[in-house]
Formats: C-alpha cells, structure tokens, sequence
C-alpha cells in the first residue's frame, strides 16, 4: 500500500540546487519539487517561469501549488497597491 506523501520531509541540498535552477540529474522526490515550488512562487516568480526554472510543464506546477494551498506569485499589475 501506498503512503501519502510527507511534504514536509525534503532535501535542503536538493531544494536549494532547484531553486538555483540546477537539476539533480536524477528524479525529483514530491516533497522537494513542492518546497521549491513554495519558495520560488514566494519569491514571485510565476508559474510558467517556475516551470521553466524545474523543468517542468506550467500545468504541473499549478498542480502542485493547488494540492499544497501555494498562493499565485502576484503579476507586477496586481502588486500596485
């Protein structure tokens, strides 16, 4: 039997090296994909440069963002408050 995913248990090397945008040649674990997702997202990058950053497609980081309740970088437009 399958066990859920622990999100909270990720590689600081390996998140750090994804957010740098350098891949660890090997498969990326969930629970490090959605940790730099979190992060870069933070930053404000949105989500077709995270995709780009990781590697992935920009469906799979919305995936991901939804399934860990990660809000949506604000766009420049919506950030002029």
């Amino acid at each position: 039997m399958n066990r859920p995913t622990d999100y909270t248990d990720f590689d600081e090397i390996v998140v750090v090296r994804l957010v740098a945008g350098r891949h660890p040649g090997e498969p990326i674990r969930a629970a490090d994909a959605g940790e730099a997702v979190r992060r870069l997202a933070r930053q404000g990058f949105t989500d077709g440069q995270i995709a780009d950053r990781l590697g992935f497609r920009r469906r799979s980081v919305l995936r991901i963002r939804q399934r860990l309740d990660i809000p949506a970088a604000l766009t420049p437009h919506q950030n002029q408050h």
